[in-house]
């Protein structure tokens, strides 16, 4: 039975979310109600380094980028969130100002909760906090892998690699391979693998060469999955 003064395409929303499920009707109601709904456009900041992380973030529609600056002033692409993740968390859960920056990808649509409301609700359902634990505990690992890939793994290696797994994040078959559907520029790639731009557009266009990929503008397209497994092990 609907609950009178809430909006149920919020609820859907956060039903979506991992974190929250296994709560009832009324506790996702009231959830709904301390979640704030905000927009930001392109290439709009979410937050900045050095910010205080007093609220998480619920990808509710769009792309939102993940990344640091390096001393040396580049910036490294850390992760590419869709819609149903949850960002911000550590910060809020330790108290800690923020060390990376999350900027919208494209236009986004984000939930905002407080960390003040995320900390009493994980006192009222312990099992929630529990999960947040494995998901800092997640992240830690894919940040950690990325690391190590980025010190050990040539720079093809680390391009097959990315390919790789944004096929499995954002990839959809098709009769001529798996379409990469978000939006990437050569920069965004170089950013992801720590590497400069024209080193990493000479190795696509190697790939390309090679019919392995296929690129129709900002899209790729992997023809060859097994190749790519193939170059992110080899040696070479």
């Amino acid at each position: 039975m609907p609950i009178s003064g809430v909006n149920l395409g919020k609820i859907w929303y956060l039903k979506k979310v991992n974190l929250f499920k296994g709560m009832s009707q009324e506790e996702m109601a009231a959830l709904s109600k301390l979640v704030v709904e905000k927009t930001f456009r392109k290439k709009e900041i979410i937050f900045f380094p050095g910010q205080p992380g007093n609220h998480v973030y619920l990808l509710k529609k769009g792309v939102v980028k993940i990344s640091r600056i390096t001393p040396d002033g580049r910036e490294l692409m850390l992760a590419l969130l869709k819609p149903g993740e949850i960002f911000g968390e550590l910060d809020a859960v330790s108290e800690s100002s923020r060390d990376a920056q999350a900027e919208a990808h494209n236009d986004v649509m984000i939930c905002v909760l407080a960390r003040n409301d995320l900390i009493d609700l994980i006192k009222a359902k312990p099992e929630l906090g529990i999960r947040l634990s494995k998901l800092i505990g997640f992240r830690r690992r894919v940040l950690e892998n990325r690391i190590e890939n980025l010190i050990f793994r040539s720079i093809p290696q680390r391009l097959a690699l990315l390919l790789l797994e944004l096929s499995e994040q954002f990839g959809e078959k098709s009769a001529t391979g798996i379409n990469i559907t978000i939006s990437l520029t050569h920069q965004d790639l170089a950013n992801l693998i720590g590497a400069a731009r024209a080193t990493t557009t000479e190795f696509l266009n190697d790939f390309k060469k090679k019919s392995i990929i296929e690129m129709r503008g900002k899209l790729i397209i992997i023809k060859q999955p097994e190749a790519l497994i193939l170059l992110s092990r080899s040696n070479k």
